[in-house]
């Protein structure tokens, strides 16, 4: 038993020491957090990366990047280096371009991939306010502080929780990605009667719905005489007609200042 808990202790210590070394290691962003290194940032990217990652590192031939999965997590000298280096065994090659130049990608990767609260986005969330509580009508089917409806995710932590693209794709392109738990169904019971909502949770012999009241219908499978899924997310999908770009960077502003950390946050509702 003392032998064992030597062992375990030793282990522990060695992570631990491990843990700190890789930490120490890692290299320092010259440029972090840069509004214009964040530019010139994305430039560049556009201009070298966009052919296999895609315009705003959303995917291709090369994987995503925007979603944050592959960058987050990964210290500064190893992000460096791919760019610089390239990736063996992959079709990512390396490049010459001077090292600030590959920083300022590294910066923009950074932004791209941080929680939207902690990003620089353009718009103006005030602006971006009155639009989601008046001509977008985000606050008919989202809640931010308990204000709102029931029909999509609640928004209270969307800064976050989400990064930019998320955040914009939710926007502009719902049925993208829809959230668990807010798939919308309508179902007829044996009686006619049609409850319409989103699928709480939905197993072969009961089905549970959400309406647009906030009311939870709790069903039998048996009582029912049709279920109907909805193949498309209950949220409009026409939003890039419906605002302008401008508004889209407002509203996209408003949504990245929701957090639920008071203390260092600087949300805007209403």
């Amino acid at each position: 038993m003392k032998m064992r808990s030597m062992v375990v202790l030793t282990l522990l210590s060695t992570a631990l020491v491990f843990a700190q070394e890789s930490k120490e290691e890692d290299i320092k962003n010259p440029l972090a957090a840069d509004p214009a290194a964040i530019a010139a940032g994305k430039r560049l990217f556009v201009e070298g990366c966009s052919g296999c990652h895609g315009t705003n590192a959303e995917g291709g031939r090369g994987p995503n990047l925007a979603k944050g999965d592959l960058i987050r997590d990964v210290p500064n000298r190893r992000l460096f280096a791919s760019i610089k280096d390239g990736i063996k065994g992959t079709e990512m090659p390396l490049s010459r371009l001077p090292e600030e130049n590959i920083w300022q990608m590294v910066t923009y990767l950074r932004d791209l991939t941080s929680p939207a609260f902690d990003s620089h986005l353009a718009g103006d969330p005030e602006a971006g306010s009155t639009l989601y509580y008046g001509k977008a009508g985000c606050v008919n089917c989202h809640m931010i502080r308990g204000r709102g409806g029931f029909l999509g995710p609640d928004l209270s932590n969307a800064g976050r929780s989400k990064t930019p693209p998320q955040l914009r794709e939710a926007i502009l392109d719902p049925n993208a990605t829809i959230a668990d738990g807010f798939r919308g169904v309508t179902v007829t019971l044996r009686d006619g009667k049609k409850i319409a909502g989103v699928a709480k949770d939905n197993t072969n012999y009961a089905i549970q719905i959400l309406d647009g009241h906030g009311d939870l219908h709790r069903l039998l499978k048996q009582d029912l005489s049709e279920v109907v899924f909805r193949k498309k997310s209950v949220m409009p999908g026409d939003y890039k007609q419906r605002l302008s770009a401008s508004e889209v960077d407002n509203l996209l502003a408003f949504l990245s200042r929701q957090s639920l950390r008071p203390a260092e946050s600087k949300e805007i509702s209403k």
